[in-house]
């Protein structure tokens, strides 16, 4: 073009323009054919539900960005020829600036006039006039678009005439189900993996029973006030311990040894076995079956044929079904429900979608694995419950002895000695002196005070001014079986008959009502034993040894 600088400053600033406006028209038209697609879909889907409805209001947003990315991709990119052409179009040149952009290609001595006349016009045209913009009107209906397809997103609803869509949704909730199942058990593992205690008792037990060993060890025969108050102070402690643990969700109900009124079903012998193992803290039954099942499930894994495929779906839901009523009525732990529960929800899930199956499959292992570490806790509450009524009963032992003046130094069992040692010990002084458990029949010397016998008996020789430690306290409840017989005092002699039958009755409902009234006191073992004879000391004869003149009740 020669020395233009006029002309070329005007071709490029109506060039750009061009391409501005091309940008702006490609994106109008891309705009409006992705808002007719999406339209098209989006009317498919709501209508006939053979699509996933991925029609949101944020997908909206996409008609213009696309509409956006084809103008920048796809617009026509103008030259100072087309430039020139638009000048000479809207100035009415004649070709005058056409013809200064082919300067370079022609000869002739009218170069330098044509150039001339350019440099001349080219100033006084205005590149804004030559090339006008229209995009308001363009923009106006592009938001309009977007903003009708917005409301139809929003409230259009969603029909569903082959059920491909509710299908899609139960799909897609099983998936987030799965992602939270597999959440909480990480979580649960991670909790139990934290408190895990290595080992038959829990690290809490072990001490305790540990500090219940020193005390035995430090018993003296010449110190039985210090033996006495030392002992009431274990004796304490290991009973709120021992409600601890009983009283622990898991315990609480699988301690109770009796029937349950609710039936199991055909698997009730099974589920007897499970709760008697668990109870002692030996649950390798319910392990074992659970091994059977974590089994089965790598088998339902690994297998491709339908029919075998649905066997062992039937044959782990049996178990499952099995492991979640022993976890529902018999132990009734939450953590080891929810445990079996979650694993349920995820066998279910793999049989829903082939897509969720590998996934779903693996969660139900770690759900089995979770349920398995449950157990091992439960277990181990059952065996530090276990360990504890030892330590009360051979405590309440060694207060007997201390109180009767029997107690020896232990010296001669050594440092090594175990609660075993000393329980078996303290049982073996018991019976030597009559006071072990049960009905004894043998000649009392007036020395003993052990069981029932059959000889002269005689005074014990107890020291009433002996310090021996006890504490007068008042029982939070009190045993109500039966009614008032009389309450009046009368001068003379009773009248025999049916006071006396009424009073025999309501011993025998007192004895009767003393296993349930111990376990709903919650009394532990250590106690057992006393109450159980005291009760069975009562003679229903003592109605006619009656005072004359006392008060009856």
């Amino acid at each position: 073009m020669g020395d233009c600088p006029e002309s070329r400053k005007l071709f490029q600033s109506v060039a750009n323009r061009l391409r501005l406006g091309s940008i702006g028209q490609s994106a109008f038209v891309g705009s409006c054919v992705a808002g007719v697609l999406y339209a098209i879909a989006f009317v498919a889907s709501r209508l006939l539900g053979l699509t996933p409805d991925w029609f949101h209001p944020v997908t909206v947003l996409l008609i213009p960005t696309v509409g956006l990315l084809a103008a920048v991709m796809f617009h026509r990119r103008p030259t100072h020829i087309d430039a020139a052409r638009r000048i000479d179009t809207h100035e009415k040149t004649k070709d005058l600036f056409l013809t200064v952009t082919m300067l370079d290609s022609t000869a002739g001595e009218y170069q330098s006039l044509v150039t001339s006349d350019a440099e001349t016009r080219a100033p006084q045209a205005q590149p804004e006039r030559i090339v006008r913009w229209t995009w308001k009107h363009r923009a106006a209906w592009i938001e309009g678009m977007v903003v009708v397809l917005l409301v139809a997103v929003r409230f259009s609803p969603q029909l569903d005439p082959f059920g491909r869509v509710e299908a899609a949704t139960m799909i897609e909730q099983a998936r987030d189900d799965l992602e939270q199942t597999k959440k909480s058990t990480d979580i649960r593992k991670a909790e139990l993996a934290k408190n895990e205690d290595d080992g038959e008792l829990s690290d809490d037990v072990k001490k305790a029973v540990e500090g219940v060993v020193n005390e035995f060890r430090k018993m003296k025969q010449q110190m039985p006030k210090r033996n006495s108050e030392a002992l009431a102070a274990r004796q304490k402690q290991m009973g709120a311990k021992w409600r601890a643990v009983r009283n622990s969700d898991d315990l609480k109900e699988l301690m109770n040894r009796s029937e349950s009124a609710q039936s199991f079903g055909k698997n009730t012998r099974q589920l007897k076995k499970w709760s008697e193992g668990l109870q002692e803290g030996r649950p390798e039954s319910l392990q074992k079956a659970m091994d059977e099942m974590k089994e089965t499930l790598e088998q339902l894994r690994k297998e491709t044929d339908p029919v075998k495929k649905q066997e062992l779906e039937q044959k782990l839901k049996r178990g499952l079904k099995d492991l979640e009523d022993f976890a529902r009525e018999k132990v009734k732990s939450p953590q080891l429900r929810a445990a079996l529960k979650r694993a349920m929800q995820q066998l279910q899930a793999a049989k829903m979608d082939p897509q969720l199956a590998a996934e779903a499959l693996e969660g139900a292992m770690e759900s089995m694995e979770l349920a398995r570490m449950e157990l091992q806790q439960i277990a181990q509450s059952a065996r530090d419950l276990k360990e504890l009524e030892k330590a009360l009963e051979a405590i309440q032992r060694a207060k007997k002895l201390n109180q009767d003046g029997e107690q020896d130094e232990l010296d001669d069992l050594g440092d090594e000695a175990t609660l075993e040692d000393y329980a078996e010990f303290y049982a073996e002084l018991m019976a030597a002196m009559g006071q072990g458990e049960g009905d004894g029949e043998g000649e009392g010397n007036g020395d003993g005070t052990g069981g029932r016998g059959m000889g002269r008996g005689g005074d014990p020789g107890e020291d009433d001014d002996a310090d021996t430690g006890f504490k007068k306290e008042t029982s939070k409840s009190s045993i109500t079986a039966g009614k008032v017989l009389l309450s009046m005092k009368v001068k003379g002699v009773s009248e025999a008959g049916d006071t006396k039958q009424q009073y025999q009755q309501l011993i025998r409902n007192v004895r009767e009502g003393l296993s349930e009234a111990i376990e709903l006191e919650e009394i532990p073992p250590g106690y057992v034993p006393g109450i159980k004879k005291y009760f069975n000391t009562l003679d229903e004869s003592e109605s006619d040894s009656q005072p004359v003149g006392s008060d009856a009740e």
